[in-house]
């Protein structure tokens, strides 16, 4: 709407009807939801309120120069980006007067709202009759307001009290259920029988077989979106599959019976009063579920390590493979990125994306690499039969030739990593203030069943933390036979030998230009531990 004539003086036109009228006013217009034209309470929409709007300015002197429409809730802690336009024009002086449709369409957020425009510009209420311009008003105003907040609280603890009190029975109430399930009249969760596609099984069946198509056949999201599109099964909106979709199925509580709330962003196990978990409940009172929480848990560790292992495609093909013998060893002390082989050295790589590095390290290739091959040399010659850097060797060497043998040892040990990062975004989200209020009751039996989960995880992988004989790339650790070992092997072992014990390299700035090497005060080598001890 374009704005006509001169705001602070002179005639206004209005932006409906192009009259001339005295003074300019605003329109402040809200309703919670869209409703259709047919709909019998389109007497209340943001277009009725507009067209009273405009009848009031045109009986009392002003023509309307904007209209303020916001579809959404007034008291819930949303960002409302006309209703705060329109009082920044207030404020601004850019209008003296706002014309609104009740107090409660205006805020439901009691005087906090308007005691930021009561007093500074003139707000009608045309529904209640009141006016910001006179006294005795001014009272009735934020009484009003006040009342609105009261009923908005208590409303919405009703309506809070009766959805817990649902859950409690196992009803379902969070709207629409997850594809595979259907609701009934009366709130009760049951399977859909109706058939995914023509010549397909029932939309239950297929989830139960996405879940096992990831939990024992390694499939992934787009695997499972190729097969449903290629199968003809309409998508939950009635088009194709989107894979973050098929993710976020496959991670629902209601797929394993749980009753759910929305807390943040996710679906969250519900917990009633005491912190206990409450099962959905069918038509028949027996619990529902198309899968168990171990078929669960075992697809949603299949999708974490699919995504850890994937890999990443290159922009075009070439020869991507390492030339130097630290290439990803090699680290800066100054600034901990890595270090990789620039001209005839080892050097800090901040410098290469732009950033500064005030120690930035330098080492010469042919130095550093006979240094580190040294040190390798002398720890591996020096183990003891039970010392771990042994054992850290057998576990990667094993996994390196032999990866068959320790596919469940990695499942195991993937599984423990998506326990502990469930446990780390719990705590994080509980810092983060999700689970302040009324949220509180469900942080303390979240917490203990991540702490139960991790528990689980880590006795798994005990399991396959054992004294049995190591698996070493050469006969013995005698220094002769590693020697040998290492001149005969070619440039690719000889990285995965160093890799078998180091983690890190990490180098030190020189103390001035053109001294000579130094390795024991310059480098900082980080031997490798056995995987068993970070579990």
């Amino acid at each position: 709407m374009e704005q006509s004539g001169d705001i602070a003086g002179g005639p206004f036109a209005c932006d409906v009807c192009g009259e001339v009228e005295a003074q300019p006013i605003d329109l402040y217009t809200r309703k919670s939801r869209r409703l259709r034209e047919d709909d019998y309470r389109r007497g209340q929409s943001t277009d009725a309120q507009t067209e009273q709007g405009h009848r009031w300015a045109h009986r009392n002197g002003y023509a309307v120069r904007k209209v303020w429409k916001d579809l959404q809730s007034a008291y819930k802690d949303v960002k409302r980006t006309d209703f705060d336009r329109a009082l920044q024009a207030l404020a601004a002086g850019e209008v003296p007067a706002l014309w609104a449709y009740a107090i409660d369409r205006f805020s439901r957020k009691g005087a906090e709202d308007l005691l930021k425009v009561i007093g500074k510009a003139r707000v009608i209420f045309d529904m209640d009759g009141l006016d910001s311009n006179e006294s005795r008003d001014r009272r009735w105003i934020i009484n009003r307001a006040e009342e609105a907040r009261e009923y908005s609280e208590i409303l919405s603890r009703r309506v809070s009290d009766t959805k817990a009190e649902q859950r409690d029975r196992g009803l379902w109430v969070a709207g629409r259920p997850p594809w595979g399930l259907s609701v009934s009249r009366d709130r009760r969760l049951s399977e859909d029988v109706t058939p995914a596609a023509k010549g397909m099984p029932s939309r239950s069946d297929v989830v139960r077989e996405m879940f096992r198509r990831v939990a024992h056949e390694g499939a992934s999201t787009r695997d499972l979106a190729r097969w449903l599109d290629e199968s003809g099964v309409p998508g939950p909106g009635g088009k194709g599959w989107r894979y973050p979709s098929i993710a976020r199925m496959l991670r629902h509580p209601a797929y394993v019976g749980w009753q759910m709330v929305q807390i943040g962003s996710r679906p969250t196990v519900y917990r009633n009063e005491r912190g206990r978990r409450v099962a959905l409940l069918g038509c028949d009172g027996a619990p529902v579920g198309l899968v168990t929480e171990a078929e669960q848990r075992k697809a949603l560790s299949t999708l974490t390590r699919l995504a850890e292992t994937a890999p990443v495609p290159a922009p075009e093909k070439r020869d991507t493979r390492a030339k130097h013998l630290l290439t990803g060893l090699a680290r800066c002390a100054g600034c901990g990125l890595s270090a990789p082989f620039q001209g005839r050295s080892y050097a800090c790589g901040g410098v290469l994306g732009g950033r500064d590095c005030e120690a930035r390290a330098s080492a010469r290739g042919p130095q550093l690499e006979e240094y580190v091959f040294q040190c390798w040399l002398a720890r591996l010659t020096a183990a003891e039969p039970d010392d771990p850097i042994l054992h850290v060797v057998s576990e990667r060497w094993t996994a390196r030739v032999r990866p068959e043998e320790t596919e469940e040892e990695q499942a195991a040990r993937t599984a423990l990593r998506v326990a502990e990062r469930g446990l780390q975004r719990l705590l994080g989200d509980r810092q983060k203030g999700v689970y302040d209020g009324a949220a509180a009751r469900y942080f303390a039996p979240m917490l203990r069943d991540a702490s139960d989960a991790v528990e689980l995880a880590r006795k798994d992988v005990d399991r396959y933390v054992g004294d049995g004989p190591l698996s070493l790339p050469f006969l013995s650790v005698e220094r002769e036979i590693l020697v040998e070992a290492w001149e005969a092997a070619d440039l690719p072992l000889r990285r995965d030998l160093l890799r078998l014990a180091i983690d890190r390299v990490i180098i030190r700035k020189a103390p001035r230009r053109g001294t000579k090497f130094d390795g024991d005060s310059r480098v900082t080598i980080e031997w490798a531990e056995p995987a068993s001890s970070g579990a």
